[in-house]
């Protein structure tokens, strides 16, 4: 058990900061300290009386999020599928949540996350077998955790193939990322091929409503959009135009991720367009919310000397 729970650790090794086409729960932002005074006011202002509680709760879900109070937001989803009923998109925000959580921790009370996780996961299946983020998000939990703790790599492989079904998009990527864990880089590259040719046939930038093709999607979505073509430098545009949505819609309120990797993201992008200046604009942001950023360091010293 030793020798598995220390696989386990090095599985939850974080913060790297090394870049990568597919792994971006690193780049999630530190959680603040939720003793802060004005995270508390924030959450006692939201407590109005005529309110229902469902509307609180949402609200609070916002705020908690943007102190990166992960307990509280569980704890809340949690109150509202009491209120609300069990259905697949809370439970994939739960699971989520709690593989985050699990991420973040990195000892014993890891696992106890990790089962939250893949409970939420199956769930939510269970309720909807078609679900796209939870399908999405389960199928690389499956494969990436260890058996002993719940992963099955034959099952995701499985719902790799039946997501395909569902949505190419999603399951290309899918695969690409079981193949890719694997070292396979022929079968891998197939899959990115694949992903990026639905990527270019979709034409995101000229369509007239993402909101509506996003919805179905997991949040973070347009997110590895314009991570993977920001990586691979293929389908410039599209990632632009994913992440520019991501930045100017709803979803930045429950943004996790650090925006200062999400200024990176978007330099590196505007300068693979051909915007030169933007993309110093953007970088200086990002380094102005941390200067010790690795990646936006290295980035700058690159294209101030182009």
């Amino acid at each position: 058990m030793a020798n598995y729970f220390f696989f386990f650790l090095f599985f939850l090794n974080l913060y790297s900061q090394k870049e990568s086409p597919f792994e971006n729960l690193n780049f999630i932002k530190n959680i603040s300290n939720t003793n802060n005074g004005t995270y508390k006011q924030e959450l006692i202002k939201l407590r109005t009386e005529g309110v229902s509680e469902i509307d609180i709760i949402k609200k609070e879900i916002l705020v908690a999020t943007k102190y990166g109070d992960l307990k509280k937001i569980i704890l809340l989803l949690n109150r509202q599928i009491e209120i609300e009923g069990e259905n697949p998109d809370l439970l994939y925000q739960i699971g989520g949540t709690n593989g985050i959580l699990a991420l973040k921790k990195k000892n014993f009370f890891s696992i106890i996350y990790l089962n939250e996780m893949l409970g939420s996961f199956s769930k939510a299946l269970d309720l909807d077998p078609n679900h796209v983020p939870t399908l999405e998000a389960y199928i690389d939990a499956l494969y990436s955790v260890p058996k002993i703790l719940g992963g099955d790599k034959k099952k995701a492989i499985k719902l790799a193939e039946r997501l395909m079904q569902i949505s190419k998009i999603d399951g290309y990527l899918s695969m690409a990322i079981i193949y890719f864990k694997n070292e396979n880089k022929e079968m891998s590259n197939l899959y990115l091929n694949s992903f990026f040719e639905e990527l270019s046939s979709l034409s995101i930038c000229e369509r007239e409503n993402l909101k509506i093709y996003f919805s179905k999607k997991s949040n973070n979505f347009p997110i590895k959009i314009s991570q993977i073509t920001s990586f691979f430098e293929k389908e410039v545009d599209s990632g632009l135009c994913a992440l520019n949505f991501y930045m100017e819609s709803s979803n930045i309120k429950k943004n996790l991720y650090s925006l200062e990797w999400i200024y990176y993201l978007k330099s590196k992008l505007t300068f693979l367009n051909g915007n030169h200046e933007e993309s110093i604009r953007l970088i200086k942001l990002s380094l102005d919310l941390n200067p010790d950023f690795e990646l936006s360091k290295t980035f700058f010293k690159k294209i101030s000397k182009s």
